[in-house]
Order: structure tokens, then C-alpha cells, then sequence
């Protein structure tokens, strides 16, 4: 695990102005829609291209539906005060900052490539999440004169461009040129968690470090490393770093004095320790199994009156695409969007459920793999709001005083409903059955699983509905608070008691399936530690996989994902 230092540096009683430290570049950029590879020339004549500002997407600027390539071009000042700094003293570099860029970027400075994030087409993967800091050397610098950045953009859909963050250029710090790796204890010693640190400065550094760690149940601890020397590129091992004993997520800091400046660093990144020993009691009531039998059970009363209608403007090459209509738990009408591989006698395929996020619509895939696939809307979402209305987006608090009228009834009936459907099709292989989605689609691919033994494989991302009692003690929703707030009759406990029934800790038992689970972990939304009170539990084979990211998962996951069900469809 990576963790970058800060660098802090105290100025006592000065009076002394300081020189400039950074170049605000939020102003004076161009564009230009297509692609050109003589647009990254410095000498090139940009002035008939249109102003754009950075920060919010092309789409928002007049830009509307613009994918594919875009071109950013800004000439600035670069001032000469800038390298009287006190980092660049230290390091003798320049680093360009772009905040994120949707999706996939080159960027030249002069003329000369300096850095790129993403995967051009064909090989396509995003980029959109990545912090742009691409690296300067003071040769590649027209001091006090004017300097030209490029930045090419390809958009492979929705919004584009440089849509978030700041743009600046500044002194490369010492926070730039030292990183840590963290490195879990071995079986014998499971508690003793190791660091590496890796000094790419060019300078030699001796200190004393101070380690800090709080987990996310709010267990603090503290270990100091006595003075040592760190070496220039040298990476020095710093045994038993943290003495941690209690499964779990912990926010990590340090410190470390080196000469008279004190180097400390505060962290957006997480360290899981033992996440395979994290474990919640379950919280059953007598009755869970009954309910649910009960439920079921009221479903095949309703006959689904499946509507099938081609829309062959939404067909593809490798698709034919059908909107479909269906009766649900209640005799409520849901849809969603069923796409046939279409190929030559493709034989009976494996299907893939798709599952939609909190309010979100589901729409056709873009796949060509040869899967069909059932993009599903459950009540209250996308097409699915005839009966049940999509606003206010409240779902989780719907009917929450009784679990026979609770919003998650419902949907979770609803994904059984559409697993009901792709059963009538004889082009499905119905003992080949996946179900996925992310967030609340997660939460619902897993219940759908623990509910549906016809469901043979289940790829939950960053999955919500886990393990509801330790989800409130570790994130604050006011919106709940106000809803029990609002009734005399409404309590913390007899919230939970509802909530069991629809908390997928209590179906995880039942998952005999093979699991795959992508979590982010500085996700706030679905602390990782409720998703693996889940994962922990289930008997089937599971697999996690965890990124350095918050409420989302990297384009890398989901090639993975897909290149996973289909691994375990062609050995089935």
C-alpha cells in the first residue's frame, strides 16, 4: 500500500515574502473536437479554437454528446521565482497537475510527451478516476517565458474531458519522491504488520518515525521507530511497524523528523488487516426462513403475463434487443431489457442478470460476448415506475415499519421475478445463470443468490444491504436518524429487527455458488468491513478482490468480472 508524504514546513516570526510556490491553470484553455497528432506541437497556431474551462465536463460547455477524441491546449507563464522554492531546492523538479480526465489522456509540455493515464482504443480502459500528476524537469522549462501544454482525450461515453479537480503547476515536494508499502504479518506472527519505505528523493534522510493507526470501530494505536537512517534510493524494511491484534480497516498516518523540518503525512488510503477474520453475529429472528418461504410463495401466485417486444433500433451486431414487461410480488409491473445473442445457432447461452445501483436505470449492455443478457429495472427504477414511483428516493425507509410492506420486499421478489423469466427462454441455459450489479445491485445480486438456487454464479461490486447493525455504527445517514425520529413508535432496535429480514449477512449461508466481490477501500458508502462480515460467511467458493478507491471500482475490475463468469460458464 502506497502512502505518499506531506510535506510541512514551519516559518516562524518571517516578514519575508515567499516566492511563488504554484501556477493556478484553471484559465485560458482551448479546444478542439477530433484528432490530430500535430496538435501536441508547440509551435502550433491554436487561436482559432474555442475557450473552455477545466473542472466540469465538455458535455456541460456546449459540448453535448461529444465522444471519442478532444483536444486541451493552454500557453502559460512559467515565473522564475518558482524555482527559488524550498522544495525545488530539494528536488529540482516541476510536477503538472489536471485533476481527473475522462476517460484516457496524453499530455505534452513543449512538445514532449510527459505523461499519459488510461488505454487508448483499441485497447480501451478508463482512466477516469486517476489524479493526473505528470513529472517536469527544469530542462524541459522556458523560465520566465511562455510554455505550452496539449492534452489529448479520448471519451468512450457520458461525460468527458478534464471534469474534476485542480489544475496547477508546482514545485515537486519530498512528499512526491518517499513512498510506503505495507506488508501483512505472516501466519506466526499475524499481528506483527511490517513497512516498507522507499526513498527515490537523492537525498539521504535519518529520523525518527511515528506510526498511528485507527481502525474503523475507532481502535487507535500508536508505535515509534527509533532514529535510522533512510538512505537515498534505498528501501529499508521497518519491522513490526504496527502492532495490530483486531481484524479490520485502519486509517494510518506517520510522521517522520528528518533535520530541523518535520515530514508527516495523513492518508486517504486504508490497510486491511486480516479481512478474512472479520466476522458479525447474525441477526436472525425466529420467523427469517418463514418470511422468506412465505414471500416466495406469494411470488409464483402472481402470474408474470411476460411481455416480449423487439426494439430493433437498440439491436447490435451481436444482439437482439426486447423490452420486457412482467407482474411482480403485488401484481406490480416491472421491466427490463433482454438482449439475445444472436449469432448462427449459438445453441442455448449463459445469461448474465444485471442489477441497477440506488435510483439508478438499467439501460441495454454494449457487450459483444456471447452471453444474453437481462438488464433488469426492480420496482421504483428506470422503466419500472408504473406502480411504484421512483421519487422521493427514499427505497430504504419505504414501509419500514412493517418487513411485510418494507420497499426491499418487494425488489428482492422482483429479481426473483426476472430469474423466473429467463427460465421460460430456450436460448438460456438456465444451469448457467449469473447476477450482478454494483452498490444496491450488489446487495441485490447476493440476496438474489441466497434466494435462488438457480443462480450459479454472483459478481456483487462494492455491495450495499451488508450487515446492517455494524453498517450504522460505522456511517452516519441523517436521513434515518429523521425517520425514526419522526414516530414515537420507532426505535433503533425495532429499525434493525426490520431490517434483518433484508440483510444479506442473514442469507449469506445459503450462497453455495462461486462469489466474486469487487470493494473500495475507503468506500464510506459500504464500509468494506460490513461487506466481508458477508463474504466471510458465505460457503461457496469466494473470491475479493479490494482496490484503493472509494465508491467505485476501476474499469479493470469489470474486464476481469467479465472474462471471470465466462471462464466459469465454459468449464461448467
Amino acid at each position: 500500500m502506497k502512502l505518499l508524504f506531506l510535506v510541512a514546513v514551519a516559518v516562524l516570526f518571517t516578514e519575508v515574502v515567499r516566492a511563488q510556490e504554484s501556477v493556478d491553470l484553471s484559465k485560458g484553455w482551448r479546444f478542439r473536437p477530433g484528432d490530430d497528432p500535430g496538435w501536441s506541437d508547440a509551435e502550433l497556431d491554436d487561436s482559432s479554437w474555442s475557450e473552455i474551462a477545466v473542472g466540469k465536463s465538455w458535455e456541460k460547455q456546449g459540448h453535448s454528446g461529444l465522444d471519442g477524441y478532444a483536444w486541451y491546449r493552454l500557453r502559460l507563464l512559467v515565473p522564475e521565482d518558482l524555482r527559488e522554492t524550498k522544495d525545488f531546492s530539494i528536488t529540482r523538479a516541476l510536477v503538472l497537475e489536471l485533476g481527473q480526465i475522462d476517460d484516457v489522456d496524453q499530455t505534452w509540455w513543449n512538445g514532449e510527451l510527459i505523461g499519459e493515464s488510461g488505454s487508448f482504443p483499441p485497447e480501451y480502459e478508463t482512466g477516469w478516476r486517476s489524479e493526473r500528476l505528470y513529472s517536469i524537469a527544469p530542462s524541459q522549462v522556458f523560465w520566465g517565458d511562455q510554455n505550452i501544454i496539449a492534452v489529448r482525450v479520448f471519451d468512450g461515453g457520458g461525460a468527458g474531458g478534464m471534469w474534476s479537480g485542480e489544475s496547477l503547476l508546482r514545485c515537486k515536494q519530498l512528499a512526491d519522491l518517499v513512498e510506503m508499502d505495507w506488508i501483512a504479518g505472516d501466519a506466526s506472527r499475524p499481528e506483527h504488520v511490517s513497512a516498507w519505505l522507499e526513498n527515490s528523493s537523492g537525498l539521504d534522510l535519518m529520523g525518527e518515525m511515528t506510526f498511528k493507526a485507527r481502525s474503523d470501530s475507532g481502535v487507535e494505536i500508536e508505535t515509534l521507530v527509533p532514529k535510522r537512517a533512510y538512505p537515498a534510493g534505498a528501501r529499508v524494511l521497518l519491522e513490526s511497524a504496527l502492532p495490530l491484534s483486531m481484524p479490520g480497516f485502519y486509517h494510518t498516518s506517520g510522521t517522520l523528523r528528518w533535520r530541523a523540518n518535520e515530514l508527516a503525512w495523513e492518508n486517504d488510503e486504508v490497510l486491511a488487516y486480516r479481512a478474512d477474520a472479520i466476522e458479525s453475529a447474525l441477526t436472525r429472528e425466529s420467523d427469517f426462513d418463514g418470511f422468506w418461504e412465505q414471500t416466495l410463495a406469494q411470488l409464483a401466485e402472481i402470474q408474470p403475463r411476460y411481455d416480449v417486444s423487439h426494439r430493433p433500433e437498440l439491436d447490435t451486431p451481436t444482439h437482439k434487443a426486447y423490452l420486457v414487461t412482467m407482474y411482480s410480488l403485488g401484481d406490480v409491473r416491472v421491466r427490463g431489457w433482454y438482449q439475445e445473442y444472436r449469432k448462427e445457432n449459438p445453441g442455448a447461452l449463459p445469461a448474465v442478470l444485471r442489477l441497477p445501483g440506488y435510483s439508478a436505470s438499467m439501460s441495454p449492455v454494449k457487450s459483444t460476448a456471447a452471453l444474453n443478457y437481462f438488464s433488469f429495472n426492480p420496482r421504483g427504477h428506470g422503466n419500472s415506475t408504473d406502480d411504484v414511483p421512483s421519487q422521493p428516493e427514499d427505497y430504504w425507509i419505504r414501509g419500514l415499519d412493517d418487513k411485510q410492506g418494507y420497499f426491499y420486499r418487494g425488489a428482492f421478489a422482483d429479481c426473483i421475478r426476472a430469474v423466473d423469466f429467463l427460465a421460460t427462454r430456450s436460448e438460456v441455459d438456465i444451469s448457467k445463470v449469473a447476477v450482478t450489479g454494483g452498490s444496491q445491485g450488489g446487495g441485490l445480486s447476493l440476496a438474489t443468490a441466497g434466494l435462488d438456487s438457480r443462480v450459479s454464479l454472483c459478481a456483487p461490486d462494492i455491495p450495499w444491504l451488508c450487515d446492517w447493525k455494524r453498517y450504522f455504527e460505522l456511517t452516519n445517514w441523517p436521513e434515518m436518524d429523521s425517520w425514526i425520529a419522526g414516530s414515537s413508535e420507532r426505535t433503533w432496535e425495532s429499525t434493525l429487527k426490520t431490517l434483518s429480514y433484508f440483510d444479506v449477512l442473514n442469507l449469506a449461508e445459503r450462497i453455495e455458488c462461486p462469489v466474486l466481490v469487487g470493494l473500495g477501500l475507503e468506500d464510506g458508502v459500504c464500509p468494506p468491513a460490513t461487506i466481508h462480515a458477508v463474504t466471510n460467511r458465505i460457503p461457496g467458493p469466494t473470491t475479493v478482490h479490494s482496490y484503493h478507491s472509494e465508491h467505485w471500482l476501476p474499469a479493470s475490475h469489470q474486464t476481469l468480472k467479465e472474462s471471470w463468469i465466462l471462464e466459469h460458464f465454459e468449464g461448467k
